[in-house]
């Protein structure tokens, strides 16, 4: 199921997405970069932006906006394919205050004043009695890179799914599954099979899609301020949810690693839309999912929220969450090869 690129647009009331000019606009976006690909469509988008703004004498035009919040987000992603990070993300912050400024769109203020305080802002110092609690739930949240099947040693944790998993562990008193709007949508929505088979194995089911009627015994979990700029990816979402939900716990966190691994996704019994034939993941598609979730935003918002909790075991987690930001793009682009970027489709 490949993913194509898109252009972005401002969730508001006041104008209509959907109206012809902004239709057209939207259109020509869309296209100039699929056929033109990123450097050559950011030079196409900005001349034609120098027309439309000798055209325009208003304090403030919604396709004026609209253009110029592509060309932004078009070129954070070109200079990505330059692996030019310190630029893009000087870009990024840019485009953060652009929105600040500009926008008439709530959601998408707040989206660019939660990336401004997530990445720029530190955060509080919380004392150790302020998180060992009594009685703190625990959770064995278990991702994609996991080697094997769940260990049976946390078997008195509550065990955390990002994905379908189609081994039964029999040892596990609990377990629970987080649902993204992608995996909703493309197999478990309106499959009664797979739906009656997900209730009658986890306690409780969370989906994270905003828009799709949940069947029933389904929860729907809330976004921490999506939008364009960045947003969660699954372990951040669950980790905050978590932490939202019981104000504090311990958990083990097993099969993330940020995608340092060249096989970012290695345990083949995690469901996976995007992988090819051979079983491997699209690079292209990796890459534009870390760019425009946003890998830093992520990494470091994990770090923020692993302060707020009890970590047990879990030292592959605690070693990637020690490093610098720095470090961590350093060895991100060891790993993932954003020059693919260069001819998104």
């Amino acid at each position: 199921m490949k993913e194509y690129f898109r252009e972005i647009c401002d969730d508001q009331t006041v104008y209509d997405n959907k109206r012809l000019n902004f239709k057209l606009l939207r259109i020509f976006i869309r296209y100039v970069i699929r056929c033109a690909g990123l450097r050559n469509g950011l030079k196409i988008l900005n001349l034609f932006s120098k027309l439309v703004s000798k055209r325009l004498n208003t304090s403030f035009n919604y396709f004026d906006y609209l253009l110029k919040l592509n060309i932004y987000r078009v070129e954070y992603l070109y200079l990505l394919s330059q692996s030019k990070i310190s630029n893009a993300f000087s870009l990024k912050k840019d485009w953060a205050n652009f929105i600040i400024n500009t926008s008439i769109s709530s959601s998408s203020i707040a989206n660019a004043n939660n990336y401004l305080e997530t990445i720029y802002e530190k955060d509080e110092v919380l004392d150790e009695s302020d998180i060992k609690k009594p009685n703190l739930k625990k959770f064995y949240i278990v991702g994609p890179s996991s080697l094997g099947d769940p260990n049976p040693k946390y078997k008195d944790f509550i065990l955390v799914h990002l994905k379908p998993y189609p081994n039964l562990l029999e040892s596990f008193k609990k377990e629970i599954l987080f649902l993204n709007s992608y995996t909703f949508t493309n197999v478990v929505q309106g499959n009664e099979k797979i739906i009656s088979s997900l209730k009658s194995r986890y306690s409780t089911i969370y989906v994270t899609c905003m828009t799709s009627i949940l069947p029933e015994g389904f929860k729907r979990v809330g976004l921490k301020e999506p939008g364009y700029l960045s947003s969660q990816m699954a372990l951040q979402r669950v980790l905050d949810f978590l932490l939202k939900e019981y104000g504090g716990f311990e958990c083990v966190i097993e099969g993330f690693n940020f995608y340092l691994n060249e096989d970012a996704y290695s345990n083949q019994n995690y469901l996976k839309l995007t992988r090819k034939k051979n079983n491997k993941i699209n690079e292209q598609e990796l890459c534009l999912s870390l760019a425009e979730h946003d890998f830093l935003y992520n990494f470091v918002d994990s770090k923020k929220i692993s302060k707020k909790i009890i970590i047990k075991d879990s030292q592959a987690y605690k070693d990637i969450i020690s490093l610098e930001n720095e470090d961590y793009i350093d060895k991100l682009l060891k790993s993932r090869d954003f020059s693919t970027l260069k001819n998104i489709a």
